[in-house]
Order: C-alpha cells, then sequence, then structure tokens
C-alpha cells in the first residue's frame, strides 16, 4: 500500500511540475506576431512559410491605379478581410510596389502563444472551431511545441470575421475605428474621387470636394451615419440634396438625387434612407456625390467608407 502511495504522489508532482513549466513557458513567450517580426518584409516572408489545409494566401505587388477596395473586390473577399491579413499597414494608402498578403477567402489571421490559447480566440471571436483553422505543423507538434524555446507564433485563420483593433498597427487601427462609425450610402463604382480633377462639365482642372459613386437611376441612398437633417432640397450645383449633422461634429451630404424621402429638423438612423440617385445639378449621368466634413473641415471620403 506504500509503495503505490509514493508512486501516486510522484505522479502528482510530476503532472504539477508539467503544469507550472507550461504556466512559465506561456508568461515568457508573447503570443504577438509583432515582437517576432519587427517589419512589413518580415511579417509576409513568415505568412509565405505557413500552410494551412483549406486556406490559401497570395501575394500581390501594388500597381499603378490600384486600390484596396479594388484588390478586395477582383479577390472575392471583404476590404476587411484584406485589412485583417495584412496588420503591418501604417494607413490605407495604396503605395505602389507594397506587399498585399490575400487570403483566398473572408476572415483574418491571429497568432497565439499555445494551442491551449484556442479557447480564447474562439470565445474572443464568437465562434465555433468550424470557423477556425490552425496552420499546419509536423506530427505531433502540439505536444512537444510548448518545450521549444525557439518556436514561433501559432498561425490561426478565423473564417467569416472581422478584424481586431489590437492585432493592428496604431495607426491602422485608429483609421480602421474611424471607419466603423459610418457606412456606407450605397454600393456602386467609384467614378470620381476627393481633389483636384478634370471636371465633367466645365472640362477644367477644379478641386473636388467629395466622392462619386456611379450608379442606377433611382437606386436608393442611406444615411451614412445616424444623425439629424439640416437641409433637404436643390443646392445648386449639387441638384436635389440632403445634408446631415451627425455627432461628434461630423456633417455630409448626398448630391444629385432624383428624389428627396427627408425634411429638415428629421432625425434619421443609419442606413435610413434619404432619397434616390439621379442626375440634378451638374451632373453628366446618374450618380451620388458624397461630402464630407469633420468640424467645418472637408475630409476625404475614402477615410471612412469601405
Amino acid at each position: 500500500m506504500l509503495k503505490w502511495k509514493k508512486t501516486i504522489i510522484f505522479i502528482a508532482l510530476l503532472v504539477i511540475s508539467a503544469a507550472v513549466i507550461s504556466d512559465l513557458m506561456k508568461t515568457t513567450i508573447s503570443s504577438d506576431i509583432k515582437k517576432f517580426c519587427t517589419n512589413e518584409e518580415q511579417f509576409y516572408q513568415y505568412i509565405k512559410s505557413l500552410e494551412f489545409e483549406t486556406v490559401k494566401f497570395s501575394f500581390l505587388k501594388i500597381q499603378r491605379g490600384d486600390n484596396y477596395w479594388k484588390i478586395a473586390k477582383h479577390n472575392n473577399i471583404s476590404i476587411d478581410s484584406l485589412i485583417g491579413n495584412n496588420i503591418y499597414w501604417p494607413d490605407l494608402l495604396a503605395r505602389l510596389g507594397r506587399t498585399v498578403a490575400v487570403p483566398d477567402q473572408d476572415g483574418v489571421i491571429e497568432f497565439i502563444a499555445s494551442y491551449d490559447d484556442l479557447k480564447n480566440l474562439i470565445k474572443k471571436y464568437e465562434v465555433t472551431m468550424k470557423e477556425v483553422e490552425v496552420q499546419k505543423t509536423p506530427f505531433m507538434n502540439k505536444y512537444y511545441y510548448k518545450y521549444d524555446s525557439d518556436r514561433m507564433p501559432i498561425a490561426v485563420f478565423i473564417k467569416g470575421v472581422r478584424p481586431d483593433l489590437s492585432n493592428m498597427t496604431a495607426s491602422l487601427a485608429g483609421k480602421y475605428e474611424l471607419r466603423q462609425m459610418f457606412r456606407s450610402p450605397l454600393g456602386g463604382r467609384l467614378s470620381s474621387f476627393f481633389g483636384v480633377r478634370k471636371h465633367p462639365v466645365f472640362r477644367k482642372k477644379k478641386f473636388h470636394n467629395g466622392l462619386d459613386r456611379a450608379a442606377r437611376y433611382g437606386t436608393y441612398v442611406g444615411a451614412a451615419r445616424t444623425g439629424v437633417v439640416t437641409s433637404a432640397g436643390w443646392m445648386g450645383g449639387y441638384g436635389k440634396a440632403v445634408i446631415i449633422q451627425h455627432d461628434r461634429g461630423y456633417r455630409t451630404l448626398y448630391g444629385h438625387m432624383s428624389r428627396i424621402f427627408v425634411k429638415p429638423g428629421q432625425k434619421i438612423k443609419a442606413g435610413r434612407f434619404v432619397g434616390r440617385v439621379g442626375s440634378t445639378g451638374l451632373s453628366t449621368g446618374p450618380h451620388l456625390h458624397f461630402t464630407l466634413w469633420h468640424n467645418e473641415k472637408l475630409l476625404n471620403p475614402m477615410n471612412v467608407l469601405w
């Protein structure tokens, strides 16, 4: 009986020792990939070395005329997914020659320090194991991995979710958070951007204070954010237009519409229809002109819209 007691105590001590060692390893190894890859180039080299069962990555170089929205659409993924797999971007300006990691499906890449952290990841994104795919590793790796002092974080792809701010650079996180405040007033092709351009009517270079989105005549236009309508009616070159005052000092304008559904003083929620696409005012075809201000200062709508 004494021999059995000694054996049980010995086994218990081994189990406790293993648990303590495991906990110590967890506290000294961070799951933050940025502590292992200090720049974009190292990060992409690491991603290129990964292999998943059903998720494939391609790597593109930004060409002249490219933007991230075009790349996302061409590859049938959301802009959120593109951001969630390129966490080193300082902003959302597509700089010539920059590498872009493009997954073949929507989702984001995360990194954990231990297989034991999977349950925390599942809880964080509110998904099941069906939506989570861990990188391919050698046979039995999960059992000896925690004792490898030179180990890299484990890559995990979470399908169909939006990225978490904590995974990004601080500057990218700030811009992404701003974008979450607004929604696009309608879908459609981006036909003219913010900045100096050749005016379609006057045929001279003029400053364009907003973003144009071409869409079918009569397409519904929704409010980009909850707010109060301050103006609704004919507004010169903007034709039939609506202006909405939002909280935090933001204000939006929706121009060239064919019909208006709201009136001044009306409180409306984000997404509420304010009118229909038209070609009123100085316009050469059906589209929506969208202008954004913050504390009376013009902002590039591309900084907040998807």
